[in-house]
């Protein structure tokens, strides 16, 4: 599990985007911090090809008829 992130480095991100936020939109933001942090970690993970959607469909000739 992610540390939750911390008032000084929020701000240092929110200062390097070059976003201006107000207090309601901040807080709002800050709570999804952890959920996309988290989410962040198991999409970086390795994975076998089977975790990926098709992109190839095979059809026999009956099928497309």
């Amino acid at each position: 599990m992610p540390i939750p992130i911390d008032e000084s480095a929020f701000g240092y991100l929110l200062a390097r985007a070059g976003l201006t936020l107000t207090d309601a939109e901040k807080a709002e933001l800050k709570s999804v911090c952890d959920g996309i942090a988290t989410m962040a970690e198991r999409v970086r993970k390795p994975r076998g090809r089977m975790a990926e959607p098709a992109l190839t469909y095979g059809f026999a000739d009956e099928d497309l008829q």
